[in-house]
């Protein structure tokens, strides 16, 4: 069948430094899961679960670079021009379809042979709304929420960029202006996680709200800031850069600052065990903390990317392969925890996170580059590479004029 070019959007240059990110993140999301399988081990020495503990607040960024970073894809590639079908059925396919696959895997995995019986169906059945089986699949529900509101949030966002424009005298009141708005908008959202972390869990909701309370991290309004971030990043990818290039020396210095602070109220709370979800990312204080490693890990990105060395191919080929990475290592992480969950570890925790972290990484990449020949491959790794590219092309849009530059 012929392929409708109509829609099909310039070719824009690569932001190469995106792939480079979303290595980051994969890095950081698999280590902070090792983390969790390690911490909370009885025989952790006191000391070690301290230093797990400082570790996994430099993983704090991984999953909400994942939203800032899909904001970004989503938002440069396409506009409200885009066609609603077309795109939707595109990104179901891209994300759902190998969500549902890797729904049934891990509820295989865990329910076996209690899926003979009709409980085990159920309890398979509501991993599809509430995944726990394969943990981080809820990442996946969440951000498919902003596929489905994106021509609306488009419109809005340059309408509020026109306004900008129509308001401002010159390009430097401009940028001033969007910078204010970003301050609000983070003032705001700081104010929704004091709300979330130290509200709303007392609040008495009404009885239909509660499931929603409950799974308010699987709902896109709790991470509309870094939305904010990646729309302002897609359309002025340049001065992005500079912006992040130039604010290296204060971003390093807030979060020390954060870090020490965040590190100071982990350990406030007891090591016996050590009590992660302290510093859950929907909390105020963390807010702050990923708020200044975002631009650090972002202009190491672009360091990486303007060396263009064995790095720079190491990380661009993990990048690529990281959806699926992400949705197997819960999987691999499984299989090797059998093992080390029989075996006495004699003080070995940190270094064994460790181990297991590059091991977890390394197979969940390797496993994926596997799948992603397979003919069937796209539906349990998602597009990548050149069929990604290729889906992007197809689709496209007539791109709408910025509102403002």
């Amino acid at each position: 069948m012929a392929i409708d070019r109509s829609h099909a959007a310039p070719r824009k240059e690569r932001i190469d430094e995106i792939t480079i990110l979303r290595a980051f993140a994969f890095f950081a999301i698999v280590l902070q899961h090792c983390i969790g399988e390690y911490i909370y081990r009885p025989d952790i020495p006191a000391e070690q679960a301290i230093f797990l503990g400082m570790i996994y607040h430099f993983t704090r960024y991984g999953t909400l670079t994942f939203v800032f970073l899909s904001a970004v894809i989503l938002f440069y590639n396409y506009d409200y021009t885009v066609p609603y079908g077309n795109f939707l059925k595109r990104r179901a396919a891209a994300v759902l379809a190998p969500f549902t696959i890797w729904t049934v895997i891990y509820g295989i995995y865990t329910l076996r042979g209690q899926l003979l019986a009709p409980e085990g169906w159920r309890l398979l059945a509501s991993q599809f709304i509430t995944p726990t089986y394969g943990y981080q699949l809820w990442f996946v529900l969440m951000i498919f929420q902003l596929y489905l509101i994106f021509p609306w949030l488009d419109r809005g966002a340059r309408a509020i960029g026109r306004r900008i424009q129509s308001r401002a005298a010159g390009q430097g009141q401009i940028e001033r202006r969007v910078v204010l708005l970003l301050a609000a908008l983070a003032a705001a959202y700081a104010g929704l996680m004091y709300w979330s972390y130290s509200m709303a869990p007392a609040w008495d909701a009404p009885a239909w709200l509660r499931p929603l309370l409950g799974h308010r991290t699987m709902l896109l309004p709790f991470y509309f800031f870094y939305i904010a971030l990646g729309i302002v990043c897609a359309w002025h990818v340049q001065r992005w850069r500079d912006l992040m290039r130039r604010s290296v020396p204060w971003s390093l210095l807030l979060f020390i600052i954060f870090y020490t602070y965040a590190g100071y109220r982990l350990l406030e709370a007891g090591v016996a065990p050590i009590n992660l979800n302290i510093s859950t990312y929907l909390k105020p204080s963390v807010f702050l903390l990923i708020l200044a490693q975002l631009p650090l890990m972002y202009a190491l990105a672009l360091y990486v990317c303007r060396r263009k060395g064995r790095a720079y191919r190491i990380l661009h080929k993990i990048g690529t392969y990281s959806f699926g990475g992400y949705l197997v290592h819960v999987l691999v992480l499984g299989q090797i925890a059998r093992f080390t969950r029989e075996t006495p570890l004699a003080g070995m925790h940190a270094a064994l996170t460790l181990m297991t972290w590059a091991a977890v990484a390394a197979l969940s990449i390797g496993i994926t580059m596997l799948l992603d020949r397979l003919p069937f491959g796209v539906w349990l790794t998602g597009p990548m590479g050149r069929r990604q590219a290729a889906s992007a092309k197809q689709l496209g849009s007539n791109p709408a004029a910025l509102p403002y530059r």
